[in-house]
């Protein structure tokens, strides 16, 4: 038995948790299937499983397989379907595939409409994983909507929650080029590098070296950088040796930021896989 044939009974299961697994060999397996119409129908037919585990692994596999499903105009009906999930956590992966998958959705202005109303989703994990989204996707975001686009990202670096403002961050690193307002942006990021929690100083410091070039006052993105290179934290310290070498080229104190590397020897060594 070929493994499409043994998704494909798989995905026949009366068994939800059958089902499941079936959607996850088919994400991981979808650019090796030869019948990508037979996939694509599996898919197509579980995204409206009863069952919420199963609808949500069906998400996932939207996500990762967009690129190659023969009908996109459909595969985009299903998500559009599954974003407004009553479920969070198919809502979840929904919002993760809509951000992995914009590039290729044929109606960039629904996906950004729910892209924009699932930033203001109850859920808290929902609302980090549209942050994230919003990064991967802004460059992507009509041109008319992009200012909203960057006051929803505005928003989320406000966020109650840290997961939020965590993905906020690293979204406000990765779309900083695209972003209308550098300077509110930049003090979004400033502020963030500040944060009482750990893990949004932690994405902060990643942002600011995607970021650094773009960045209006560099001489105060330096100090941030340079004072994360003495955080409590590992992960803040090993983050901020990646955003030093990233930004290397652009920083005012060369010499500084050398000594700094040459202190973070350990975390930069986990940086380089060394």
């Amino acid at each position: 038995m070929s493994i499409q044939e043994e998704i494909h009974n798989q995905c026949l299961s009366e068994d939800p948790k059958n089902r499941a697994i079936a959607l996850d060999k088919l994400r991981e397996n979808f650019s090796l299937l030869t019948d990508k119409r037979q996939a694509w129908n599996d898919l197509h037919r579980l995204t409206n499983d009863e069952d919420s585990s199963v609808r949500s692994n069906a998400a996932k596999a939207l996500g990762s397989a967009f690129s190659e499903i023969p009908d996109k105009e459909e595969a985009w009906n299903d998500l559009h379907k599954l974003i407004k999930d009553k479920d969070s956590v198919v809502r979840f992966y929904a919002a993760e595939a809509l951000g992995s998958a914009f590039s290729e959705i044929p109606d960039k202005e629904q996906a950004w409409n729910d892209l924009h109303r699932l930033t203001n989703d109850e859920n808290r994990y929902v609302r980090s994983v549209a942050a994230y989204a919003l990064g991967s996707a802004f460059s992507e975001i009509p041109d008319k909507d992009k200012q909203q686009a960057w006051n929803d990202l505005n928003r989320l670096t406000n966020d109650e929650d840290s997961h939020v403002r965590s993905n906020a961050a690293i979204a406000v690193g990765s779309a900083f080029l695209e972003i209308p307002d550098k300077g509110q942006a930049w003090d979004d990021l400033h502020r963030l590098t500040n944060d009482e929690n750990r893990y949004v100083r932690s994405d902060a410091a990643y942002a600011l070296g995607s970021a650094f070039s773009e960045i209006p006052d560099k001489e105060e993105a330096w100090n941030d950088l340079q004072r994360l290179t003495n955080d409590e934290d590992s992960h803040v310290r090993s983050n901020a040796a990646y955003a030093l070498g990233s930004a290397f080229s652009e920083i005012p104190d060369k010499g500084q930021a050398w000594d700094d590397l040459h202190k973070l020897s350990s975390s930069l060594k986990f940086f380089l896989h060394l």
